[in-house]
């Protein structure tokens, strides 16, 4: 598998998810088992939400990027592969910050594009994002103010993680400093957003 074929799987992945992510937006019909007098229970809706994860712990922890032997049969030559194991653990080290190849993660292409009730992504990012800001300065006293989004990447289905990159400034008139943030989000806006972390941008190694 050449970069370019890479790069193909991962657009048909995204474009995948989001038909998921879009589906799931309606509620979805289930059909129950016939109860104990026999009779049929009539179709309904049925939503279970996903338990909400704990503040300012990183699902990524604790991971790190293992070879498995098997992925080299699916490139043609040694450099494509290479390219491969390169982006993998970029990805990893990331944190989810940046794609990784062929696991349905994906970036938001345009960000000026209208996504939901005519915001743009990048007026929904910033404000899933200053959940986090407001989060992280209530809980440990900092003055982290968003300046500028950066660039989002994307995984779910009947929730979903935003994986936002924004230039931030840590007091005011301050330098511009690289943070991240993370926040799950429901289908139809079941619930309100939850912010799960906020912090500096991490330095990658390769």
């Amino acid at each position: 598998m050449d970069p370019e074929s890479i790069k193909e799987e991962t657009e048909r992945q995204a474009s995948t998810t989001k038909m998921m992510n879009s589906s799931l937006m309606e509620e979805h019909k289930v059909e129950e088992e016939e109860d104990d007098e026999g009779s049929d229970i009539d179709r309904r809706y049925k939503y279970v939400p996903k338990p909400e994860p704990e503040w300012d712990v990183d699902s990524y922890d604790g991971r790190e990027y293992e070879t498995d032997p098997e992925d080299r049969q699916f490139f043609s030559d040694e450099d494509s592969y290479q390219e491969f194991r390169t982006r993998k653990r970029q990805a990893i080290e990331s944190k989810g910050f940046i794609p990784e190849p062929l696991s349905g993660t994906y970036p938001i292409q345009d960000l000026e594009e209208i996504a939901y009730r005519n915001m743009t992504a990048r007026e929904l990012m910033t404000n899933l994002a200053n959940l986090c800001v407001k989060k992280l300065n209530d809980q440990k006293g900092t003055t982290v103010e968003l300046v500028e989004i950066v660039r989002v990447i994307e995984l779910g289905g009947a929730t979903w993680n935003s994986y936002i990159t924004f230039m931030a400034r840590e007091y005011p008139n301050g330098p511009l400093v690289e943070y991240q943030a993370k926040v799950m989000s429901y289908v139809g806006q079941e619930k309100p957003p939850f912010p799960i972390l906020c912090r500096p941008s991490p330095k990658l190694s390769v």
